[in-house]
């Protein structure tokens, strides 16, 4: 049986922290200065960044790594406010894709320069180009190794704790 040294926990809880207190203080100014929390921008860049503004469920969910009722429920919230919409596959009566909609590409063309500054300020500059490099790499060496075998699973929580006020 394997053990954790102090070193293993200090390690993890520091990811940990640190990607909630970044995510935190990132969703706090784009809901301050855009209208919108992290989740949202998120779920917005991606579909303003794929082919035609539309992507299935199925592939937005498992980009963001929530669990279908969980991307349900927060698409609700994001098509009420009118930034996307939902449509049938004409190939696939099961498969809906979600839409940006011309609202939608506005809000995520206002909130693209708010993320930029926040992931500047609170993140990037702290590190050297160097630091970004070789963060980078773990973090790929990390979801290569891993990622196949998660992403076959559902996520057992529907979403990660540091997130979850980001889906309002």
């Amino acid at each position: 049986m394997r053990t954790t040294t102090a070193g293993q926990t200090e390690l993890w809880a520091s990811l940990m922290r640190g990607q909630a207190l970044l995510a935190d203080a990132v969703s706090d100014r784009l809901e301050a200065e855009a209208g919108i929390p992290l989740a949202w921008y998120e779920v917005l860049a991606a579909l303003a960044e794929a082919p035609e503004g539309a992507l299935r469920m199925q592939d937005l969910g498992q980009s963001m790594w929530l669990s279908k009722s969980g991307l349900t429920r927060l698409c609700d919230r994001i098509e009420e406010a009118g930034y996307l919409s939902r449509q049938s596959c004409p190939t696939d009566r099961r498969g809906t894709f979600a839409v940006i909609t011309d609202v939608g590409h506005a809000k995520v063309r206002d909130a693209r320069p708010v993320f930029a500054r926040a992931s500047e300020d609170l993140f990037l500059q702290h590190l050297s180009a160097r630091e970004r490099d070789v963060l980078r790499s773990a973090m790929n060496k990390i979801i290569g190794a891993n990622g196949p075998q998660l992403r076959a699973q559902e996520p057992a929580v529907e979403q990660p704790r540091a997130m979850r006020k980001h889906t309002k």
